[in-house]
């Protein structure tokens, strides 16, 4: 028996990047990448003291409820950065701003 060649095989994750990017999903899908690689990143215990996270411009903007622990992590902000935009695979976040 002889198989009909396949003259336009796609590759899987070629055709889910093309379905995402054709649906404008790129951006809904990057904020929540970095939700989650944030909450990964500080851990459990401070990831319940942040309200909300934005993102823009290269710019997280995260909204910490307590003002001991938005302190803490000031100390922590470049290191925090670093961790994220490792998780992330790329040079996403240019800088983080707590309120």
């Amino acid at each position: 028996i002889v198989k009909p060649k396949r003259t336009n095989a796609n590759i899987l994750s070629d055709l889910l990047k093309e379905f995402i990017r054709d649906e404008g999903l790129e951006e809904g899908l990057l904020r929540l990448r970095i939700a989650n690689a944030w909450d990964k990143i500080v851990g459990k215990k401070y990831a319940y003291y942040t309200s909300s996270r934005n993102f823009a411009n290269g710019i997280l903007y995260c909204t910490i409820s307590s003002s001991i622990v938005r302190n803490q992590l000031y100390f922590q902000l470049d290191n925090i950065t670093l961790q994220l935009n490792k998780e992330l695979g790329d040079n996403i976040i240019k800088k983080i701003i707590l309120r």
